[in-house]
């Protein structure tokens, strides 16, 4: 048997444990979820655009993906990299929330089992986009 690496939260629950194992499986709900919202913001920008609506789409998607995602969920949640005050943190992780990836305690957990993964001699190819774009872009 291979040897194993643990990180910090994710813990193995037994030495059948891997990396490899598994599969994903489509979620409807969430497919509907996702495509109802995609389906009401064209149909919605379509009938009322403007320049400026664009122009403020484009800044605060920007404002939120840079200091939400990157530097409030990423650098700072996942990773410790920097100190803050703690107001400022909750701030940053609350823009972060807005992108709509998952909340702080689903961006830990997914960063760390995809971390963990990439870690081991084989990952399964979800965790290591190992795909061609199309399949790995619809996973």
């Amino acid at each position: 048997m291979s040897e194993k690496i643990e990180i910090a939260r994710i813990k193995m629950q037994s030495r059948l444990t891997n990396a490899i194992d598994g599969e994903v499986r489509w979620s409807p709900l969430k497919s509907l979820w996702v495509f109802s919202h995609l389906a009401i913001a064209l149909i919605g920008g379509a009938l009322t655009f403007s320049f400026d609506a664009l122009l403020v789409f484009i800044l605060t998607t920007a404002f939120t993906l840079c200091f939400g995602h990157s530097l409030g969920m990423h650098r700072k949640l996942i990773h410790h990299s920097y100190k803050c005050p703690k107001w400022l943190e909750y701030f940053l992780v609350h823009l972060g929330v807005l992108v709509g990836l998952a909340g702080p305690f689903g961006m830990v957990h997914t960063h760390d089992l995809r971390d963990w993964a990439q870690r081991q001699k084989q990952c399964h190819s979800y965790l290591r986009h190992g795909e061609n774009m199309m399949k790995d872009g619809w996973w």
